[in-house]
């Protein structure tokens, strides 16, 4: 009796093996998705900004230096495959300048979709960075940011780049003023 009782287990056993056999060798081909994800990195030259009290640039003025600390997240494609959508988060630190006595600071930053060099959508965004009493350092993470990208062959050229949105002046210290 023993042995007649193992006898379903064992043809079941036999009928999924000889699935996985015909379709490893049958003509039939079944396409694989292909998944096209962009790059998601913070841009270099937007990566920090220093604010000051407004018509000043001395030490003294500094409300906060911050920086976009990173960014992570994932790629998936949509149910019929011709979309992929780009969910991640952006990191930001700042400092405590001498003119900001604790107060939080609004930053304000910027989600671009490129592609060759050229802007295919942009989008402007703030984020609020809050220190504590007598901290010297805020931490802070965007919300979960998402963007829909066609999945096809020119979208392996697509980037999305995380920076501040900053001013003329604000550019330019930056780049006298370059982040260690």
């Amino acid at each position: 009796m023993k042995h007649l009782s193992s006898l379903p287990a064992i043809a079941a056993l036999l009928a999924l093996s000889a699935c996985g056999f015909y379709k490893a060798n049958s003509d039939t081909i079944v396409p694989v998705a292909v998944l096209n994800c962009p790059h998601v990195e913070v841009l270099q030259q937007a990566n920090a900004v220093t604010e000051f009290l407004p018509g000043r640039s001395d030490v003294g003025a500094q409300l906060t230096t911050a920086q976009i600390t990173g960014v992570a997240g994932s790629c998936r494609p949509s149910d019929d495959h011709t979309t992929s959508k780009v969910t991640f988060k952006a990191g930001f630190t700042a400092t405590n300048g001498p003119a900001n006595h604790s107060q939080p600071v609004t930053l304000p930053y910027f989600v671009a979709v490129t592609s060759d060099n050229r802007i295919i959508a942009k989008a402007d965004h703030s984020i609020t960075l809050k220190f504590g009493d007598n901290a010297n350092t805020a931490n802070a993470d965007s919300p979960t940011l998402s963007i829909d990208v066609p999945n096809d062959d020119a979208s392996g050229t697509y980037e999305v780049l995380v920076g501040f949105q900053m001013t003329p002046d604000q550019l330019a210290y930056t780049a006298a003023h370059p982040a260690n």
